[in-house]
């Protein structure tokens, strides 16, 4: 089946540079027809090529023939378990491969088809089309405004790998803002995702602690690049997340003391203030820090991410041993 669909697929990309025949002649009687076939996928990673096995055929798409300028439908056909729909016999001319919304339900949207206009001339025996469908695509400032429960994809950085924190959340960011991811799963045979992959997530907007998170993430990396820079903050624009604009945010701490430290299993809760106010900072059960350094009156400095307590405030929590450096 997959490698039915790759031809399908690798003959659609070579289909319009090797067949559109631009200075064809079209004079050439009702008689003469050709096929037309059309792939239907669902991009289900967000890599926007067919990869399988994540992306899927798909089937039970309405596929609809329309003559180009006039939006009359030549034929309407359903996509086989192969994802796959053919039209034969189709007379010579301009035409147009368009898929029904109504068929493939309200979450999905048909995000490409590779050939807007086919023109079928004498030479043709078969032309491939391939037709892309995929979840709505946005930035992470869309996403945070989203009502719970859609099902969107964004594309974005890693600044905090699930294998960081027990509670399988990951943290990315876009150019228009961050967000946390809950419930991750990665994609593509990954152990771990590090900072600064560039990665799209596939996930349902929810909510956690009272901030806005994609729930049910699944992650696809497509590129490795360096680590994201920390913004450098106070603790108390930390601890507010600046007005919840940081939320799951990177940020850096610089000369804060110590001031208490507590036990809560399995996670270990340090205060610290740089004279413009306490953070607390949290320390995952999941990272080998040596908690008997951080007794009161010792300076650190400290990256890692902002995350709400649920009560109005914000937590700061490094992502590795490497994000704490005692001062003295």
């Amino acid at each position: 089946m997959r490698t039915l669909h790759r031809a399908v697929i690798a003959l659609a990309i070579t289909a319009v540079a090797a067949c559109d025949n631009a200075g064809s002649d079209l004079g050439f009687g009702a008689s003469e027809t050709t096929a037309v076939t059309v792939g239907v996928y669902l991009d289900r990673d967000g890599s926007r090529t067919f990869t399988p096995p994540l992306d899927t055929l798909f089937a039970n798409a309405r596929v609809a023939l329309l003559l180009a300028g006039t939006g009359d439908t030549l034929l309407t056909l359903t996509s086989n378990a192969l994802g796959l729909v053919r039209f034969e016999s189709v007379p010579l001319g301009q035409y147009r491969v368009v898929v029904v919304p109504s068929s493939i339900g309200d979450s999905i949207q048909v995000a490409a088809v590779d050939s807007s206009i086919i023109r079928l001339v004498a030479s043709d025996t078969n032309r491939t089309v391939v037709a892309r469908l995929g979840y709505p695509e946005v930035s992470i400032r869309a996403a945070r405004a989203l009502p719970a429960g859609r099902r969107v994809f964004i594309r974005g950085i890693i600044l905090a790998g699930v294998q960081s924190f027990r509670d399988t959340t990951s943290h990315v960011a876009d150019s228009s803002g961050q967000i946390r991811l809950t419930r991750v799963v990665l994609r593509g045979g990954l152990f771990g995702n590090n900072p600064g992959d560039s990665v799209s997530v596939l996930g349902v907007t929810s909510t956690r602690a009272g901030q806005p998170t994609l729930d049910n993430a699944a992650v696809a990396r497509f590129a490795l690049r360096p680590p994201p820079i920390p913004l450098a903050v106070s603790t108390a624009t930390a601890a507010t997340a600046s007005g919840g604009v940081l939320d799951a945010g990177l940020v850096q701490i610089t000369g804060a003391t110590v001031s208490d430290s507590l036990t809560v299993a399995p996670d270990f809760k340090v205060t610290v203030s740089d004279a413009s106010g306490n953070l607390v900072i949290i320390l995952d059960g999941n990272i080998p820090f040596a908690r008997g350094n951080f007794r009161p009156g010792r300076s650190i400095n400290v990256k890692g991410v902002l995350v709400p307590d649920g009560v109005g405030s914000w937590t700061l929590k490094p992502r590795e041993v490497g994000d704490v450096v005692f001062n003295n």
